[in-house]
């Protein structure tokens, strides 16, 4: 089976550093199926201020978003997925800002917004608990009065315990091949290393001994939060939490059952 191994960067998290990777380790349809309904309710009608996609990552949010009649504005520190997302909205003929900066890096000049939401672990490849505040922080000052804070992460306590720890199969086809991924996850005290593997078959069949299979993998690092750590974080940025649920079926998050961790909180109007 041929090996196309990818290294994690500088910055932690080789998970999310090849937008090619990245999509094709997610069923898109599923995934924007589950998510956007969810995110078009928490925020309810478009308002004027717009929304950020902080960690748009390919920009199928963005997209999804826009469609829906939001103005979104993308966030993300990689080049290669704000690359990834011009393409996208132009296949959706929507358009949208794009800005290239960490969350604790957003330039002072943006937002306010009337709502921003942070998905699929980004805040958690934020690689350390002071980072991931200050990005909370810095995710909270872009909000206008009465603005809506969504994160979604894994709950990482519960994972912890799983023997073994692992999540997938996520199956994708992109040009008549199908593309399936799984995730094994590592802790070593708060550090979660994530290996992520896609495999494929070669339609070709150029490696006979190997049936045609292929399979790419890529290694990344997670910080793992705790939910007492990211209420407490978002209390300290003068958020109110509404709720934290356990999945996008919304119901209320049980640290021993629940897959996710989803925080939903509120920048007051006043203080």
């Amino acid at each position: 089976m041929t090996d196309e191994s990818q290294k994690p960067n500088r910055n932690g998290s080789g998970l999310f550093d090849s937008a090619r990777w990245y999509d094709l380790g997610v069923n898109w349809e599923a995934r924007l199926g589950r998510e956007v309904p969810v995110l078009c309710d928490v925020f309810g009608p478009p308002g004027k201020l717009g929304l950020l996609d902080a960690a748009c990552g390919t920009g199928r949010h963005v997209a999804s978003m826009a469609d829906a009649g939001y103005r979104v504005t993308g966030l993300d520190m990689s080049a290669d997925m704000l690359a990834a997302t011009r393409t996208h909205m132009a296949d959706h003929d929507v358009e949208a800002p794009l800005i290239q900066a960490a969350f604790a890096d957003i330039p002072a000049d943006v937002g306010p917004f009337d709502g921003v939401f942070c998905l699929g672990n980004s805040l958690a490849a934020t690689g350390s608990a002071a980072e991931a505040e200050r990005s909370v922080a810095a995710l909270a000052s872009v909000l206008a009065p009465g603005g809506r804070l969504f994160v979604q992460i894994l709950n990482f306590e519960k994972l912890r315990v799983e023997r073994p720890r692992a999540r997938g199969p996520r199956v994708r086809t992109e040009d008549r091949i199908e593309y399936i991924s799984t995730r094994v996850f590592s802790f070593c005290g708060d550090a979660v290393e994530v290996i992520s593997v896609t495999h494929w078959r070669d339609p070709s069949g150029a490696d006979p001994a190997a049936a045609g299979w292929r399979h790419h993998a890529t290694a990344g690092s997670l910080y793992a939060i705790s939910a007492a750590q990211i209420t407490q974080w978002c209390e300290s940025a003068g958020m109110k939490i509404d709720a934290t649920y356990g999945s996008y079926a919304r119901e209320p998050f049980d640290v021993g059952t629940s897959g996710d961790l989803i925080v939903l909180a509120t920048r007051p109007t006043s203080t």
